[in-house]
């Protein structure tokens, strides 16, 4: 999942989605395929390995990934310079303040949803997942 979004927020890579609509909608599948592969752990879904991480390791992996999103979104948010080359619109007249909006919702909001995870599998340990066996 990481490299996925970062690979897709390398300049070059951002700039060519923007120019093909094709190409857009690819970035915008693998995000979604990403986003899959990425969460089957942390819930637990079947199918699965022969045993399903535990509490802890989906924690870590949760924490990491956190980590991860919330780095670029920082360093998109703390730019001095516009490292996309699309161009302003009346509707966006600055590219550095949009990016540094797109840096803060991506790093806020994705936190937010990133604890949000850790909680619950915190949460789930301490009612004795930790306890139950694995079906």
């Amino acid at each position: 999942y990481a490299l996925v979004l970062w690979g897709w927020h390398v300049p070059v890579a951002y700039d060519a989605a923007l120019a093909h609509g094709w190409l857009h909608d690819l970035e915008h599948l693998s995000f979604a395929f990403a986003a899959v592969v990425f969460w089957w752990p942390v819930i637990g879904s079947a199918p699965r390995p022969a045993r399903a991480p535990t509490a802890v390791a989906r924690v870590v992996y949760l924490v990491l990934a956190a980590f991860s999103s919330g780095a670029l979104g920082v360093l998109l948010a703390a730019s001095p310079a516009p490292l996309y080359a699309y161009q302003a619109t009346p509707a966006v007249p600055s590219l550095l303040e949009d990016q540094a909006w797109g840096g803060i919702v991506m790093w806020a909001v994705g936190g937010t949803i990133d604890m949000a995870a850790v909680l619950v599998v915190v949460a789930r340990v301490i009612g004795g997942e930790r306890h139950r066996p694995v079906p």
